[in-house]
């Protein structure tokens, strides 16, 4: 399990990139405006794609010499749509009902920064792969019903002309739609981090893991191995 984990890894951030900014202010504006029911956000996903593509293109050379316009596009693009207090529940699991709300807090925390670290180091070190004219991505019919909270959004994404992969996308709708967790090939993000947190509290505590996420944001640790897309 953990050599598919680490294969998958990189492309993980490589899609999260492409896709999880999909709901920025014009997509707020739009659910605001909905007030009181979703919409299908499929069509709001394949949107955003193209905007953000253009983005990075027109950032591509800056991005390389300078992180924070990276940093920049992410807290107006990807922060604001990503629930991470949900994917912090998702994350510890059963740890979530037990944990004080200073404990909630702290992780989210620490949570929310390793991520936006993570999208923002794969922006800066992969900006050839995300602006490659080889990108093809298609989306697969949606499963959305009108008044569902819940949607599943699927991609088939690949990058540089590599073997495409299947993506989804896995939102919660509370006034607007956000992003809760992503999967690759079957692989969940939450879930893969439940499992390695899981064995870290169950052997030394939650304080002792929201102590641990705290010094390798401190860091500025991200861990984004090779895989096999990209060899």
């Amino acid at each position: 399990m953990r050599g598919l984990i680490t294969r998958e890894f990189r492309f993980w951030h490589l899609a999260a990139c492409l896709v999880i900014a999909f709901a920025g202010p014009s997509v707020a504006a739009a659910a605001i405006a909905s007030n009181t029911s979703a919409s299908d956000p499929q069509p709001l996903v394949e949107q955003r794609i193209h905007e953000l593509l253009v983005q990075l293109r027109d950032n591509s050379e800056a991005i390389r010499h300078d992180k924070s316009i990276a940093y920049r596009i992410s807290d107006q693009l990807i922060v604001p749509i990503i629930d991470f207090p949900r994917i912090a529940r998702l994350v510890i699991g059963k740890y979530w009902r037990q944990a004080s709300d200073k404990q909630r807090d702290d992780i989210t925390r620490e949570i929310r920064e390793l991520l936006v670290r993570s999208y923002v180091t794969a922006m800066s070190s992969y900006i050839d792969d995300l602006v490659s004219d080889k990108n093809m991505i298609s989306f697969q019919p949606s499963h959305y019903q009108p008044g569902d909270r819940k949607a599943s959004v699927r991609a088939n994404i690949a990058l540089g002309g590599r073997a495409p992969a299947e993506v989804r996308y896995q939102l919660y709708y509370t006034g607007q739609w956000k992003i809760y967790d992503i999967s690759i090939e079957g692989i969940s993000l939450a879930l893969t981090y439940r499992t390695s947190f899981g064995e870290q509290i169950k052997r030394e505590g939650l304080d002792h893991l929201i102590a641990q996420l705290a010094e390798r944001n401190r860091r500025g640790d991200v861990e984004i191995p090779k895989t096999k897309l990209s060899q």
